[in-house]
Parts: C-alpha cells; sequence; structure tokens
C-alpha cells in the first residue's frame, strides 16, 4: 500500500495518527522508518494518534524521533499550517496520555484559539483541518471522543471550513455539515475488516472561479495485498471570503 500511495504523485501525504500500539521505543523506530520511506516520495504532514502518545514518555518519544512529519521546520507545535498553492492545511494535535480505559482525546483552548487565528488568515484558500479523533459531537463513543468535539465544530462552521481528515473509528465514512464541510475518515491500513479494507484516499482540489472542484478516491487493498478504486465522490463549494 505504501508502493501504491507513493506512487500518487501527490504534492502531500495526509497522516491522521496511531502508527504504534503503546510507544515501545522499538516501535518508534519502526514507525519512523515507515515515515522516511513514505518522505522519500513525498511530503509528509502528521497529526499525532492517541496511540502515539500513550504514555508521558512517548510523547517526548515521538517528539525525538519524528519531528521533521510532525513539525516540519516551524518547532514543536500544534495547530502546524502547511501551504501547496491554494490549499492550507491546519494539522492539530488530539492526542495526550489518557487512563489506560480511554481512548479520549482534547485540543484544548490554546490550540482552538491559534485554529480560529489560521482559519481566518487562511479565508479565501480551500482549508483542512486534520486530527486524529473524530470531530463532531456524538460521532464516537464516549470513551473514544474529543473532549472539546462541540466547540471545534462549531468554529468549523463559523469559518466555513471545506475538509476535516481524522482517524481513529477504522471505518470509511463521509459526513456533509451544512451542505459544505465534509467530514472524512478512512480505514487504516491495518484493517483487515471485509466491509472496511486497508484504505487511502487521494484529493485533487482546483479552483473554478468561486468556486473549489473536488475530487476524492477512496483506493483500497484486498486480501491478497492489490489496490484498486472502490469509490469516486465529487463536489462543489462556494470559496469562502
Amino acid at each position: 500500500m505504501t508502493r501504491a500511495a507513493c506512487a500518487e504523485g501527490a504534492d502531500l501525504a495526509l497522516v491522521t495518527g496511531d502508527l504504534v500500539h503503546i510507544g515501545l521505543p522499538s516501535e518508534l523506530l519502526e514507525a519512523r522508518a515507515w515515515l522516511d520511506t513514505l518522505a522519500a516520495s513525498v511530503p509528509v504532514v502528521l497529526a499525532p494518534g492517541n496511540h502515539d502518545c500513550y504514555r508521558a514518555d512517548t510523547v517526548l518519544g515521538i517528539a525525538q524521533q519524528w519531528p521533521a512529519h510532525l513539525y516540519g521546520e516551524d518547532g514543536a507545535h500544534f495547530p502546524r499550517l502547511v501551504q501547496r498553492g491554494d490549499v492550507s492545511i491546519i494539522a492539530l494535535s488530539s492526542a495526550e496520555p489518557m487512563p489506560w480505559w480511554s481512548a479520549g482525546g482534547r485540543l484544548g483552548a490554546a490550540q482552538l484559539g491559534e485554529l480560529a487565528q489560521l482559519l481566518t488568515r487562511c479565508a479565501g484558500s480551500f482549508r483542512c483541518v486534520m486530527l486524529h479523533h473524530a470531530p463532531l459531537p456524538g460521532q464516537a463513543p464516549a470513551r473514544k471522543d474529543l473532549a472539546d468535539a462541540v466547540e471545534l465544530t462549531a468554529l468549523l462552521r463559523q469559518h466555513k471550513v471545506e475538509l476535516v481528515l481524522h482517524g481513529h473509528l477504522h471505518h470509511n465514512a463521509m459526513h456533509v455539515i451544512d451542505d459544505r464541510l465534509r467530514v472524512i475518515v478512512s480505514a487504516p491500513a491495518s484493517s483487515a475488516v471485509a466491509r472496511n479494507p486497508a484504505s487511502y484516499r487521494v484529493f485533487d482540489v482546483r479552483r473554478d472561479g468561486g468556486r473549489w472542484q473536488v475530487e476524492c478516491l477512496l483506493k483500497c487493498a484486498d486480501a491478497a495485498g492489490a489496490i484498486s478504486l472502490h469509490q469516486r465522490d465529487s463536489w462543489s463549494v462556494p470559496v469562502a471570503v
């Protein structure tokens, strides 16, 4: 699947976390090797998952092992803004160490405040917000939810954001909010569930006058590892100004 994704010729690879299980040093090194392999073909933007930040020492570990993919050249900070042409990618970190029975996440007031500033600054571009946890209230079970999902969703709607990508829920789905915002989750590369096979998506975004034209290709692996197109979605939304 990595080879197929690298061959897509994308401008960026967006990774929504959970690269490890419990953050053992050996796991972090293996994940770094994979990230470096991917980054050799396409620049990587990474939003960490709850398994990546399983313990307090794991948070330090990923900062030491994956800094280029987490932070780029801007230092250890979220939100992270990456721009390519008319597209603005804003990566958030919703992951923090939790009790063993919880897989929840939190953004916090400071990160939400900076997100609001970035969304204002990037108005007029196509804004894609990415994070690990599901952003919508009630989208995830209570033990897996985002504590400030209500506040995040309000910001996304207020600023007329175009796209949110997240992980955490291990299935393929698309939610449409206010006839504009698409919230999309993809089954992880480790998924062996027939109805949600290991997947990745390819997005093509272009501006046509006062509208964004978006195409999303969902590509899945079969039992033998062969990659094929599973679904194609296209939509158009006005440019927010």
